[in-house]
């Protein structure tokens, strides 16, 4: 199971989601609580191994936004609200995340209506793309399991769940990515 713990802002966050063994951080460049500058991204991300991904999430961005981003040394764009085609992203050339399902992603993300609003997706109306997909929206340690079981998405993505008082909670992190992790290997041994 590919987890992305979203929304990092410090060096114990981004230390957390690493040592418990997440696939990738996302740094938030939209208008949010969350957002995070170019500067401190890039200096946050000298610090994550080359085997964990940089996912770069933004709103409506424009070209130069993510060029500016790009200097962090993203991995991944995740776009929400996007302007542009997906063939006018591939200018970046690297894997694009988009909740739309107009275009062709690399991977689709099934997220609420208002992402990173920690609102639960409705999983019981869902229909499973035919891309991979990574499920969002109001995840948490607490209900991760159960998500995994229910829509069986090829990656998870959390922000707000693993959050105490609007700060990344240490524990949760590992709880929310060790449950994921455990899961998927439940799944595979039966």
């Amino acid at each position: 199971m590919f987890v992305k713990i979203c929304g990092v802002k410090t060096e114990e966050a981004v230390q957390a989601a690493v040592e418990a063994g997440a696939d990738a951080v996302g740094f938030v460049f939209a208008p949010s609580s969350r957002q995070i500058d170019v500067t401190t991204a890039k200096e946050l991300a000298a610090q994550i191994p080359q085997s964990v991904r940089i996912v770069g999430v933004f709103l409506s961005p424009s070209m130069e936004d993510i060029e500016q981003a790009m200097e962090v040394g993203l991995t991944d764009l995740q776009i929400h609200h996007r302007t542009q085609s997906i063939e006018d992203l591939r200018i970046f050339g690297i894997p694009i995340i988009d909740a739309s399902s107009e275009e062709e992603a690399d991977v689709r993300l099934m997220d609420h209506p208002t992402p990173g609003s920690g609102q639960v997706l409705d999983w019981s109306s869902m229909v499973r793309p035919q891309r991979p997909f990574w499920l969002a929206g109001g995840l948490s340690p607490d209900n991760v399991r159960q998500a995994i079981q229910t829509i069986q998405p090829d990656g998870v993505d959390v922000s707000s769940g693993v959050e105490t008082d609007g700060v990344k909670d240490i524990e949760k992190i590992r709880t929310f990515v060790r449950r994921a992790k455990e899961e998927t290997r439940c799944m595979h041994n039966q």
